[in-house]
């Protein structure tokens, strides 16, 4: 089936013996950041994972054929450097954006089984070219300043209620806790009421989603049997698509008898081209699910990996305590008072850039092309490494240090840092996050500090996003007690960042 398929020129590591090229794919998977970084380091910014096709063993008609008709699974490329981000983040007529299911989409008309993933998670990563450019035209009063300006109220009055609940001397998962802040915020303005439960069941079901998709058996093995991974997938890709779904028609039965509100899924509604014609049922199930799971994935990871990079550099607490105390007063900021906290954003930007919430961003050759000087067939997947591109010594001195005060002499290109991607493609719910995340920062460290435990064991783990494998358990301690920091973490983090314990 693929004997004939194109491949990259890029170098890359040889298939392993007896097991074939799609093994490198399962090695890689098991660490994705360190693994890229040995790559990188031996054969250079552009280097080939996967040279050939990817067989895979599918029941079901929908798996031959790719972009531009080459064999679907033409090699897999990881990319990092400023050069070739803004090759590819620029051309995006050339580099298309994928759906988050990438591979694991039927092409050709699918079984009732698969066709659900035709719409799962598919918003604008899934348009390119002129639908795209049409699609994000139609989103954008719905993210538009004034009207993140109005959410932020909101987010300040959630976040209140969840630190509420601390207790000095508790331990917390903050993790946990950030996944709920930021559920409720994403229901709250994205749906117009806070969801609650419903809510926190549709994220549960996307996370378990994302980490069933990226299971290595799903390479090879697509039978839709019992026990099977590919079972599973299918069985949560129905599920999370009959509930947005459900969403969705409920808001539009309430907008049809109390007309629109001011959340973002009455904006989707209501949202029309000069012709008249707006988004079709499956564009709105595909931007819901998408503006859903990342206005609350990436949010809450930037909190949880800033509160763990702050226990360990008391110093930059400190200073970080006296500035909100010397501008807020005890007070939950306001959308001014946001710009008036230099610390706070370069702690964040610091923060997104040592340990970035997406550590990758995907993207596949939408036609034989060149790359750095290196031949890439249509239906090539690229994966550009942000994390690699953020710990460049040559842009960033001491890389794996977090270090706030470097933003104030530094102003990297948005090709050089990126946490929300760039250019005609850059995540339209940006300043959405950066509010939510500096908003949260503010009430929580005015009223608690959160230390890591001794010997407190950190793992990465990395699924198009990275978060904290089991939770981030912090102990609650009242703004008195030392912020001297605790040693001995453990864990895969001491691979990304220097601690000095």
């Amino acid at each position: 089936m693929f004997e004939d398929a194109p491949i990259s020129s890029a170098p890359g590591p040889s298939p392993i013996r007896g097991l074939g090229a799609a093994a490198n794919l399962i090695v890689y998977m098991r660490n994705p950041v360190k693994n890229a970084g040995r790559i990188f380091a031996r054969y250079g910014n552009i280097a080939s994972l996967v040279r050939a096709p990817i067989h895979v063993a599918s029941p079901g008609p929908g798996w031959g054929k790719g972009p531009a008709g080459t064999a679907k699974g033409a090699g897999v490329v990881l990319v990092t450097g400023a050069d070739n981000n803004r090759e590819i983040l620029t051309q995006h007529d050339r580099f298309h954006m994928i759906a988050l299911p990438g591979r694991l989409r039927p092409v050709t008309p699918p079984t009732s089984r698969e066709k659900p993933i035709m719409r799962m998670m598919t918003g604008l990563f899934q348009v390119n070219g002129d639908e795209h450019r049409r699609h994000r035209r139609l989103l954008m009063p719905a993210f538009h300043k004034s009207r993140i300006d109005g959410y932020q109220a909101e987010m300040a009055r959630i976040t209140e209620e969840i630190v509420s609940r601390y207790r000095n001397g508790e331990t917390r998962d903050v993790h946990a806790d950030m996944t709920e802040l930021t559920l409720r915020v994403a229901t709250q303005t994205l749906f117009g009421a806070d969801q609650g439960e419903r809510g926190t069941q549709l994220a549960r079901m996307m996370q378990e989603w994302l980490l069933t998709m990226f299971n290595p058996v799903m390479m090879f093995l697509r039978f839709d049997v019992p026990g099977t991974p590919y079972r599973k997938f299918l069985d949560l890709t129905a599920a999370i698509d009959r509930e947005t779904a459900a969403i969705v028609r409920d808001k539009r039965v309430s907008v049809q008898k109390n007309g629109g509100g001011s959340d973002m899924l009455s904006m989707l509604l209501a949202a029309q081209d000069d012709d008249g014609t707006g988004f079709d049922e499956d564009d709105l199930i595909g931007h819901t699910g998408v503006i859903f799971a990342a206005g609350h994935e990436t949010s809450t990871n930037a909190l949880a990996w800033t509160l763990f990079l702050l226990s360990q550099h008391p110093h930059v607490l400190r200073d970080l305590e006296d500035e909100l105390a010397g501008v807020l007063r005890g007070g939950a900021p306001s959308v001014e008072d946001l710009g008036k906290l230099p610390l706070l954003d370069a702690v964040v930007k610091e923060s997104m850039r040592v340990l970035p919430p997406v550590p990758m961003h995907p993207r596949i050759v939408a036609e034989d092309c060149e790359l750095g000087g290196h031949s890439l067939p249509a239906g090539s997947e690229l994966f550009i490494s942000i994390y690699h591109m953020h710990h460049d010594p040559a842009v960033f001195s001491e890389p794996e240090a977090f270090d706030p005060r470097r933003w104030e002499t530094i102003k990297p290109s948005v090709y050089e840092y990126n946490p929300f991607s760039a250019g005609p493609r850059m995540c339209i719910g940006a300043s959405f996050a950066i509010m939510e995340i500096k908003t949260a920062l503010a009430i929580l460290l005015q009223r608690h500090r959160l230390e890591l435990p001794a010997r407190a064991l950190v793992d990465p783990r990395v699924a198009i996003t990275m978060a904290p494998a089991g939770g981030l358990p912090m102990l609650v301690r009242g703004r008195g007690h030392s912020t001297r920091a605790p040693g001995g973490v453990r864990g895969r983090v001491r691979e990304m960042v220097r601690l000095g314990n």
